[in-house]
């Protein structure tokens, strides 16, 4: 019985999401998703345990200097995907889809990427409006345009392109992406190098709003099924663990760290002990040092007693 009354709750909340969605068609903003794919050695770029893949401009852009820059800036806390802290990536490559009326639904790679499910893609960070072209002026390159994607190498340092997305070269410009990511991950393959590509893709309102709502209602039901999952193992006197966690109440809970947390550790650990012994072998120095007549005073003195 308990079963079906969550069950009944869920459809009742996504119900009233749904009309929610539908009720704020008409004031809802467009949306700019950047996808991160990774290619060839890897281990350069990581996804972290936040669920949360809200972004801003400037975080967008503080996460691109912390990954290509010459000289590593800050990253923003709480963002999905960081940087590995001792592996920089040889090269990067930024690309701006943006038009208007960008629909991923006839770009199946591109939506593909967006969505999380291509091949090498680490993480996606999401920012409400049209912020494409205030990304790209935080590129740690000038943004060139350019018609053809499929010719893009990958060389050493950040490169960063624009291209203009309508209904006519949609299409087009989808078979140039997918061109590009198979020309990355090989180039990548064959020179032994890491190659990261960022690609910046701006949606249409309504599409955006659609793939957003889709989601929700995707981890809603999956919520739903795990919570149902768990109520029927306490039923029946079971464990609720899976892998190497468990779920509580819904929310997966794990004592194991991702390797951002086990570098970040360790570098502080490291850094500590190291401070700590520098200060003490210093202080050690400064105790047992000899002491020697200082010749200046010392002659000054001795003048005085003669006189």
């Amino acid at each position: 019985a308990s079963v079906s009354l969550k069950s009944t709750g869920t459809m009742i909340k996504r119900t009233i999401l749904a009309a929610t969605a539908v009720a704020a068609a008409s004031f809802a903003d467009a949306a700019t998703t950047v996808a991160v794919m990774e290619f060839g050695k890897g281990g350069t770029v990581r996804r972290t345990n936040s669920a949360n893949s809200s972004s801003s401009v400037s975080g967008v852009a503080s996460f691109w200097s912390s990954m290509h820059s010459s000289n590593r800036g800050l990253q923003y806390a709480g963002m999905n995907v960081v940087p590995d802290l001792f592996n920089k990536a040889d090269s990067g490559v930024i690309v701006g889809l943006m038009g208007s009326g960008l629909d991923l639904a006839s770009m199946p790679t591109v939506s593909s990427i967006v969505q999380g499910e291509g091949q090498g893609v680490i993480g996606q960070m999401e920012i409400k409006g049209e912020k494409g072209a205030a990304l790209l002026k935080k590129a740690p390159t000038k943004a060139s345009s350019t018609g053809n994607l499929s010719s893009v190498e990958a060389k050493d340092g950040a490169q960063a392109f624009k291209v203009d997305v309508d209904d006519l070269n949609a299409a087009k410009v989808d078979a140039q992406v997918d061109a590009l990511v198979k020309s990355l991950q090989k180039q990548a393959e064959s020179s032994g190098k890491t190659v990261v590509l960022h690609l910046v893709v701006e949606e249409e309102e309504g599409a955006a709003r659609r793939r957003a709502l889709a989601r929700r209602l995707n981890e809603d039901e999956e919520s739903g099924e795990e919570g149902e999952e768990d109520e029927e193992g306490e039923e029946e006197g079971q464990s609720a663990y899976y892998g190497y966690g468990y779920w509580n109440n819904g929310v997966w809970v794990t004592n194991y760290k991702t390797i951002f947390q086990i570098q970040y550790f360790n570098v502080v650990l490291w850094t500590s002990i190291g401070l700590v012994v520098i200060l003490g072998y210093s202080t050690y120095l400064m105790v047992y040092m000899p002491l020697m007549a200082d010749t200046l005073l010392f002659g000054e003195s001795a003048k005085m007693m003669g006189e």
